[in-house]
């Protein structure tokens, strides 16, 4: 099988690619909601822990498959586990394009929520309109197709154009203004009266917030929002010259990950609060509870405007990194030229993606284990493909190909032996553990 020789333009340009398809839209629009639903601090204490310790051995396993296999998911597994260990990535690779397939659709709303509030048509105090106008959208199923293709054709367009010069680009410039816009819209929703009681819903701790369920999603969400179980690591690790620090490199990104989502849940919390609305909304408070908001406070369309944008951004930073997994795959595998690679995705994800779209309207009738297809192929790739993808790093990396995990782990700087054996530990027995609880738990 050909191996990539294709390598980032530089280390920052890899850690911002890597934490921008960390970020994506769990941070701004499931993190939130999350919170709200579990209790806050609950959840989020938690999550901080769990992503710091199992999910960065997590994150460094799939970094140090890539730069160690130098292919595409299936061609690194392969490399260093076998032709048992190739299915694992084939199907990592599988999962990646079945997530951009339904994720493509949500991305298409965020495309149309930017358009509706630089229209000004979102910023409205009746929270029945706002829940109409979601609700058009969705149940229309050649409106909502229309505004996935338009997400989709962004998304390809980016990675056409290259690591180096698409994925990498977008990142230097995008993610350190989504940063920006967040603490804008942070620091008016922190100035508002009663905002304090969002904060303190966040962070002011104590034991009976933690509850049994409260910790299970926290791991499941340290799962989604590192990426973890679906390639993209393993790709673009696969992409890291060997002068780059996994191990540290790694950190960066989880930082920025827990960065993101607390900054997202300033964003939205305080105002919440503030407001007198519910934090349980579920996932209707980013597109419906967020624009009543900001109906209510001065310029709210601008901030509105703002949110729309910092959307978009989140999306686009993961949808990139998804669709790179399958055109390594058929770089590596098939030795398809990029743009080639790139048209025969949009075709497929264009495909798939309008049976997502339909399932919210004509096809709304068509369930599979009670789930409308939308919710059963986000729920199949989150609850079992990801932590089944998960598991397969964790047992390649902490026992089949450990030796070639130590010598990646410590080929730049040489880390302790305590710090090793942490991440040999993690690897062996406490990933799988939790993977496990969160496949029992998702079933």
């Amino acid at each position: 099988m050909a191996t990539t020789a294709t390598t980032w333009g530089s280390r920052i340009g890899f850690i911002l690619a890597g934490a921008g398809s960390a970020i994506g839209l769990g941070s701004i629009w499931k993190f939130p909601f999350w919170a709200g639903i579990n209790g806050g601090s609950g959840f989020i204490i938690p999550y901080i822990i769990f992503t710091f310790t199992i999910g960065i051995t997590l994150l460094i396993a799939e970094l140090v498959v890539g730069r160690a296999g130098r292919g595409s998911a299936l061609h690194a597994l392969k490399h260093l586990g076998g032709p048992a260990f190739s299915i694992m990535g084939g199907i990592a690779v599988l999962t990646s394009f079945v997530i951009l397939s339904y994720y493509s659709v949500v991305g298409g709303w965020c495309v149309k929520y930017l358009f509706d509030s630089l229209g000004g048509s979102l910023v409205t105090n009746d929270p029945k309109v706002l829940q109409a106008t979601f609700g058009a959208l969705v149940g229309d199923g050649l409106t909502n197709s229309l505004w996935h293709l338009s997400f989709l054709t962004l998304t390809c367009g980016v990675v056409a154009l290259g690591v180096v010069n698409g994925i990498e680009r977008l990142s230097k410039y995008l993610l350190p203004t989504l940063f920006i816009l967040m603490i804008v819209i942070m620091i008016r929703s922190l100035s508002l009266p009663g905002a304090m009681e969002g904060v303190k819903f966040l962070f002011d701790f104590s034991f009976d917030k933690l509850t049994w369920m409260s910790v299970l999603n926290a791991m499941g969400f340290t799962f989604f929002s590192l990426s973890l179980g679906c390639g993209i690591m393993v790709t673009y690790g696969a992409y890291l010259k060997d002068s780059t620090d996994i191990p540290n490199s790694s950190l960066w990104i989880a930082y920025l990950a827990i960065q993101t989502a607390l900054l997202a849940g300033l964003m939205i919390m305080p105002a919440v609060f503030a407001m007198g609305q519910d934090p349980n909304a579920g996932p209707g408070l980013v597109f419906v509870t967020i624009p009543f908001i900001f109906s209510q406070i001065p310029f709210g369309w601008f901030f509105m405007i703002l949110f729309s944008v910092c959307l978009l951004v989140a999306a686009l930073t993961s949808s990139v990194s998804l669709l790179e997994v399958c055109i390594a795959y058929l770089q590596n595998e098939w030795h398809m030229k990029r743009i080639s690679a790139s048209i025969l995705c949009y075709v497929g994800l264009a495909l798939l993606g309008f049976v997502s779209a339909l399932s919210f309207g004509i096809w709304s009738d068509v369930k599979i284990f009670d789930r409308i297809i939308f919710d059963f192929l986000d729920w199949f790739c989150s609850n079992i493909m990801m932590p089944l993808g998960g598991l397969s790093i964790a047992l390649l990396a902490g026992w089949k190909a450990w030796n070639s995990t130590y010598v990646q782990v410590n080929l730049v700087k040489k880390y302790s032996a305590s710090a090793n054996a942490f991440i040999k530990f993690s690897l062996r027995f406490l990933a799988p553990l939790l993977v496990l609880v969160v496949v029992a738990t998702g079933v």
